[in-house]
């Protein structure tokens, strides 16, 4: 077997072991955190940023967790990965997949309340919007 057949076959089998615990974590998600994760989803982008930095001043939420989403902007940030990003599309899946966790990770260490009421404050704002702003379909 030549080298690059090795290294291509390694790669492949790191992907895969990647994206199944990426779907475990996924199904093992409680209802409660598919809803919170629906909810951020829905938020423009403004508004998760908002969010973000709501939270990392909450005093309410875990240093781990606070420390959790500048963790995954650097990882996003730095040319290291966990696959090298000249591999096509196996490249940017490492990143799509860290992303997913780390999210995951960051909604179930952030008390349910105190994220729900980070939401909530953001949702009225999304709903009413500057004027001209185009309001959502209810």
């Amino acid at each position: 077997m030549e080298w690059w057949q090795i290294v291509l076959l390694t790669l492949l089998g790191m992907v895969l072991t990647v994206l199944v615990s990426a779907f475990i974590v996924w199904r093992m998600a409680s209802g409660r955190t598919k809803k919170l994760s629906g909810r951020i989803g829905a938020l423009p982008w403004r508004s998760k940023l908002t969010l973000a930095g709501a939270l990392m001043r909450d005093e309410r939420v875990p240093l781990t967790a606070r420390i959790l989403l500048p963790v995954l902007v650097l990882y996003l940030a730095l040319p290291i990965d966990l696959i090298p990003d000249f591999i096509p599309v196996i490249g940017q899946i490492d990143d799509i997949v860290v992303v997913v966790v780390g999210l995951a990770l960051l909604i179930r260490l952030v008390p349910t309340k105190v994220l729900d009421q980070h939401i909530s404050d953001l949702e009225p704002a999304i709903e009413i919007g500057p004027p001209g702003y185009p309001q959502l379909p209810e």
